[in-house]
């Protein structure tokens, strides 16, 4: 089900100010074109006006005196009327669809590079299912609130002024009486607002819940059908889904209701013109023609008064959408990155660990523990112990993924807190045992880290990482399309590009974070051997589980809780009998 950090905070009348005033930045820069648009919307407004104003003469003069002139007037006038109209209403639209994509087309550019400004704390603590909700629904919820709110209503509010003028010009006591629909339209406006900016939230926040069901299913489906887990993994979307229907009636009722209750406000007060209206007509206060267009003022009047109670349903759905959109924007990265850095123009590969301590904000337990340790430029240095002592997250502190809580990481005697992360991490190399790459080419995966890289450079990369001849093989060779995540290649294959992504860098500092793990034997034994093919002359750090890759390594640390519990070489290691040599004896 949701949790609580999943959904929206109701806003309060301040709260909805407050994301109303931001949304309206990102419409400021198109003012020219909101200008051009409102000069449209007021010229449509008074051609509303112009037309009940003379509704009532025109009606007179053709069908009671059968005034033969007005008949003309009428054919003639009203055409050119209507041109002029529809070419208003055409600029009109035009301008505000302009205004809203160029709007929305900024908060995606906006959010798609606050997104990956962000820490990857924050990565890990939300659902990519849950963002992409976020992106794709809420953002298309925005964008019709920003397209055609302005549009429908601020061209209804003038339509509704321009009327009720016309009904004031006509006959001031009537048309006071009939404007006491408006403080009900507030009212209802008001009561069912709250109700559906609510209900909007939660069921916005659903969508995330079932996208994350459908997105974690189908990454798993082999695990699902291999144990026979389609019944539950169905039930429990169904559970998502019913929730979801049962939110979305709640803002349907609210929004449905808005209608039916206006119609009856309106006919109501009509009936109240009516007999006002005739009223003075038998005084001799009103004519008859001024009482037709009165009827026609209000019906054109009223009309756009229902709009806009109809399009307050859309309204409080793009602000709870809004809300969910400038929660993410409002995020703040976790490693922030001083103004003014430093750049190391060339790097030696000293690492330095100084009483470092470093707790994930996810987690209760402290992961490091006053650790300190030196890794001397060109050696390899190798972190093993048990899970959870804290070995990856080593290699998070030197990408500066985060900072420690207290102690420092050094680089050739600079702290990582005065370097930029750009610069940081544009010396290191980095292979994970989760191997990433894109639906691209061959190429585009491997050049990532240097994108302006020739096919040479990419071919001694690939090479060197004994990946040339299956790509080679490969039908377009290196312009081949690997897939969602490589699909088209082995686990071994997907590592060894991922090698040549690393090392095409160049890099003074290569980080391997259990490079092999996922391995069989046979790729391990490939991949192991093209590691230590490209490791001389660089500062490594391996974070292995498999002792058997760590044997050759010049410096081996072991962990546990945390802590430093030894280190030495491998054969210093086993002859110490300690913590080591019982991994060790474990595995062999």
């Amino acid at each position: 089900m949701i949790t609580d950090s999943s959904l929206p905070s109701q806003p309060g009348k301040d709260q909805f100010k407050k994301l109303a005033l931001s949304l309206l930045e990102y419409i400021k820069p198109y003012k020219a074109r909101l200008l051009q648009a409102a000069a449209t919307m007021t010229l449509l407004a008074v051609i509303r006006g112009i037309i009940v104003l003379v509704l009532g003469p025109v009606v007179k003069g053709v069908f009671v005196d059968k005034d033969l002139n007005v008949l003309h007037m009428v054919v003639i006038g009203l055409p050119l009327l209507f041109v002029v109209r529809m070419a208003a209403e055409y600029a009109n639209s035009y301008l505000m669809s302009w205004v809203g994509q160029k709007a929305v087309q900024k908060i995606r550019e906006d959010l798609f590079t606050h997104i990956h400004n962000l820490s990857i704390e924050f990565h890990w603590r939300k659902r990519s299912s849950e963002i992409m909700s976020r992106v794709i629904n809420d953002l298309n919820n925005v964008q019709s609130t920003v397209q055609f709110i302005p549009l429908y209503g601020i061209r209804d509010v003038l339509t509704v002024i321009s009327c009720i003028t016309v009904l004031f010009y006509l006959h001031w006591k009537l048309a006071l009486a009939s404007l006491i629909i408006l403080p009900c339209t507030a009212v209802i406006l008001r009561i069912l607002g709250r109700k559906m900016r609510k209900s909007g939230s939660e069921s916005n926040a659903i969508v995330g819940e079932i996208s994350h069901k459908f997105q974690e299913s189908l990454q798993g489906i082999t695990v699902v059908k291999a144990f026979n887990y389609e019944e539950q993994a169905i039930a429990k979307f169904k559970l998502s889904n019913d929730d979801y229907f049962s939110k979305m009636m709640r803002y349907l009722r609210a929004s449905s209701i808005s209608g039916p209750i206006m119609e009856f406000l309106g006919s109501m007060v009509l009936v109240g013109i009516i007999y006002l209206g005739g009223q003075a007509i038998f005084r001799g206060t009103m004519t008859i023609e001024h009482f037709f267009s009165f009827v026609g003022g209000f019906f054109t009047a009223y009309m756009p008064l229902k709009n806009i109670a109809n399009m307050n349903s859309r309204l409080q759905l793009g602000m709870a959408s809004w809300e969910r959109i400038h929660q993410i924007l409002e995020e703040t990265p976790a490693v922030v990155v001083k103004k003014e850095t430093k750049n190391m123009e060339r790097v030696e590969g000293k690492i330095e660990f100084k009483g470092v301590n470093y707790k994930y904000p996810s987690r209760d337990m402290q992961v490091l523990k006053d650790l300190s340790f030196t890794i001397e430029p060109g050696q390899v240095a190798a972190f093993v112990g048990p899970s959870g002592s804290g070995k990856t997250t080593i290699v998070h502190l030197l990408l500066r993924f985060f900072d420690p809580l207290s102690g420092s990481v050094e680089v050739d005697g600079h702290g990582l807190l005065d370097l930029g992360t750009t610069d940081l991490r544009s010396h290191m190399g980095l292979v994970t045992q989760d191997t990433i790459l894109f639906d691209d080419t061959v190429f585009k995966n491997v050049t990532i880290g240097r994108p302006g890289a020739s096919l040479e450079e990419v071919i001694d990369a690939t090479k060197a990482a004994d990946a040339h001849a299956f790509i080679s093989a490969m039908p377009q060779g290196y312009e081949t399309v690997l897939g969602e995540r490589g699909v088209k290649l082995s686990g071994g294959q997907r590592q060894r590009l991922a090698i040549a992504r690393a090392i095409i860098k160049k890099p003074k500092i290569l980080l391997l974070d259990e490079a092999t793990s996922n391995l069989d034997t046979a790729s391990e034994q490939a991949v192991q051997a093209a590691i230590e093919r490209i490791l001389g002359g660089r500062t490594v750090v391996m974070v292995a589980h498999r002792l058997s890759t760590v044997r050759n390594a010049d410096k081996i640390f072991v962990l546990r809780k945390g802590e430093l519990a030894e280190t030495g070489t491998h054969e210093e290691l086993l002859r110490l009998g300690g913590v080591y040599k019982g991994l060790y004896a474990a595995q062999t």
